[in-house]
């Protein structure tokens, strides 16, 4: 199969599904030339990653060359594909609870989570924080409950429909002066509006910090929002990105169009998720499947393993969970407490993958409520069938969700069928979403980037 250019590449999946018009949004880095679905590409790609790949199996080869070792090119495409899904995969912060149903996406490729509450807490405000760590710094969702009490914007007795750019300006002034030990900096701010949110603004600024021993300056770029048409009691959201030494990059995707045209177009509100799917439980894991799909039945796949299956019209939808401390053959799917997702890239090119391209495969990693799930989508052309799957982990069952779709389906019904299998939360083991998770912990430091 011939090769995407670069740039065709970079954007495949958005121009597949839906090519429609870019943002236009108060915010530095807002290109028109993006198309505003942009950030459904799960594999956002530039000559710099491809770059990397490339390298990465040049060295394959040329180490297999050293020992003798000869290996045909489909090995070394599905060896290209995996490290690509685990140093290059989107990731999602997806948070639903009794408080909040919130979801939105980076093009950039995450390591470890970094879970708080009340990480700022004081006699007014606290804030519950999910993150995840990259190579280079972190990708921050913070739910501020202070602000649910605000009827003002913040605070300031300034109403938010005359919130100017320089009251955001001086807000974060004032702040740093307070606290002048963190000498922050470069402080720069906005109002913006865009359809689905209100209570919105951007912020940046620049602080000294020490990482690994050495001084770096840290820069932080946020927006902040609450959901427009809803309860004005919500909480307040920051979500953002962390990065380190004045590096215009995370995971070589450039940061000036990462909040504007990625990270804003792709917050949704789960609440919709309702209209058309409907939660379903197996050995306490939920899980969503669409509201008028017929369960087809359930079967033993191993005395570890349960298995369930659903139809609707000409989709297919199949669901596991494999008991894993009762498995003596899943041992290494744990390790050191952390569960391999290395392991499901693996399994999941030998059977579903079958041409030597990583073109039409795209590799997500979803953070249900700080548990990590990994999701890839499989979309060959001239196929009849497309696949996503979806797996995940809650410290007593691992969860795998396939879904088997048309190639002519729609690309909204596509969207919402990838929105549902992404959606995760189990009963069985409240704390362990409290805890770090790591992605690949046999490989975390087998690259340095």
């Amino acid at each position: 199969m011939t090769k995407l250019p670069l740039l065709a590449g970079a954007f495949m999946m958005s121009t597949i599904l839906s090519p429609i018009g870019a943002i236009d949004v108060n915010i530095p880095g807002a290109d028109s030339k993006i198309s505003k679905d942009a950030y459904i590409n799960y594999q956002a790609t530039n000559p710099d990653i491809e770059k990397d790949v490339a390298n990465y199996v040049e060295t394959l080869r040329l180490k297999d060359k050293a020992n003798g070792i000869s290996k045909n090119e489909i090995e070394y495409a599905k060896a290209a594909s995996i490290y690509r899904g685990q140093h290059y995969h989107n990731t999602v912060i997806s948070i639903h609870d009794q408080y909040n149903q919130i979801r939105l996406s980076f093009p950039v490729a995450g390591q470890k989570s970094d879970y708080d509450i009340g990480r700022y807490k004081n006699p007014s405000r606290t804030i519950e924080d999910y993150r995840v760590l990259t190579n280079n710094g972190s990708l921050n969702l913070e739910i501020d409950y202070a602000d649910y009490k605000d009827y003002d914007w913040r605070n300031t007795k300034i109403a938010y429909e005359k919130l100017t750019d320089k009251n955001v300006r001086d807000f974060f002034q004032d702040m740093a002066k307070r606290n002048p030990a963190k000498q922050i900096s470069d402080i720069k701010g906005s109002v913006f509006s865009y359809p689905t949110l209100t209570y919105s603004t951007w912020d940046s600024m620049k602080m000294p910090h020490f990482e690994n021993g050495k001084k770096t300056t840290l820069t932080i770029d946020t927006i902040n929002f609450k959901f427009k048409n809803y309860n004005m009691r919500q909480p307040l959201y920051h979500a953002g990105f962390v990065y380190y030494d004045n590096n215009p990059v995370l995971n070589k995707v450039p940061t000036d169009k990462l909040l504007a045209n990625y990270v804003l177009p792709s917050v949704q509100n789960l609440n919709e998720l309702n209209q058309y799917s409907r939660i379903e439980n197996l050995n306490g894991v939920q899980y969503r499947v669409p509201k008028d799909a017929i369960y087809i039945g359930e079967e033993k796949g191993t005395e570890y393993q349960d298995i369930r299956y659903y139809k609707k019209g000409n989709i297919t939808f199949f669901v596991s969970t494999n008991n894993i401390p009762k498995n003596p053959y899943a041992r290494d799917l744990v390790v050191n407490g952390h569960y391999n997702f290395n392991i499901n890239l693996d399994t999941f090119w030998n059977i579903y993958y079958s041409q030597p391209t990583s073109d039409y495969i795209n590799y997500s990693v979803i953070w249900n409520n700080n548990i990590p799930g990994l999701s890839t989508h499989i979309y060959t052309p001239h196929k009849d069938d497309h696949i996503l799957t979806f797996q995940s982990y809650d410290g007593t069952y691992s969860f795998t969700y396939i879904i088997f779709y048309p190639s002519f389906l729609h690309a909204e019904k596509v969207q919402k069928l990838r929105n549902m299998i992404e959606f995760f939360e189990s009963t069985n083991n409240p704390s362990f979403k409290l805890k770090e998770h790591v992605l690949f912990p046999d490989t975390e430091k087998s690259h340095a980037h």
